[in-house]
């Protein structure tokens, strides 16, 4: 991981959509994870992991603050049930501490305004229930979390990197993320010039030209 340059990785990815690393891996997928709103292009961040052990929330707090700008939150928050640990004046200090975004493992809130926020938040839904102050036990900042889903097991780990669109998360170590990277600039290529060879016919109304070349 020393060789690795994760800044450039980060800003390779950017070019990158979810569905062209899904043809070709399925590791580090969260099924159930979604952007609140559409989101129009890819978004990658290094992963920063907040645990919660209880409706206290307060981690999460100093995670925004201890966070570099560019990085990605991922929060989580399983052990909430039905109840929402991220809303809109914490979106808003996402936004001030320029993180990329923010993956929540549980529920978030306050979905209208994140949209007005264009702020890139993915969730497994949205819920009216929040947490409040509390003094149970505090969760973890930096610590390992464990996804499940079905019989899918992922582990995310801070340092870890995200990439999010429209069609979901993926969530990959730098090593798996780098030995990806040349077939993922590959698949692409290929896609964008079959798909604007499309789009021009499609805009000229070539289409049958196109299809019995």
């Amino acid at each position: 991981m020393d060789n690795i340059d994760i800044e450039t990785l980060v800003e390779s990815y950017k070019d990158i959509a979810t569905s062209t690393i899904g043809h070709l891996n399925e590791r580090g997928y969260l099924p159930d994870i979604k952007a609140l709103y559409p989101c129009t292009h890819t978004v990658v961040g290094k992963i920063v992991t907040v645990v919660l052990n209880s409706d206290n929330t307060e981690v999460i707090n100093q995670a925004l603050i201890q966070a570099q700008p560019n990085d990605v939150l991922c929060i989580d928050a399983q052990v909430l049930g039905n109840k929402a640990c991220w809303g809109a004046l914490r979106t808003c200090a996402a936004i001030y501490e320029k993180l990329a975004g923010v993956v929540v493992i549980g529920r978030a809130t306050d979905s209208l305004q994140i949209q007005q926020l264009v702020f890139p938040v993915f969730a497994q839904g949205v819920s009216a229930v929040t947490t409040f102050k509390s003094n149970d036990t505090k969760g973890m900042l930096e610590a390992d979390i464990r996804y499940r889903f079905g019989e899918q097991s992922t582990l995310i780990r801070s340092g870890d990197i995200a990439i999010m669109d429209n069609d979901g998360v993926f969530v990959l170590s730098p090593e798996v993320a780098q030995q990806l990277l040349p077939d993922c600039q590959d698949k692409h290529q290929q896609d964008e010039t079959k798909f604007q060879l499309f789009f021009e016919a499609y805009q000229n109304n070539q289409l049958d030209h196109l299809f019995r070349k």
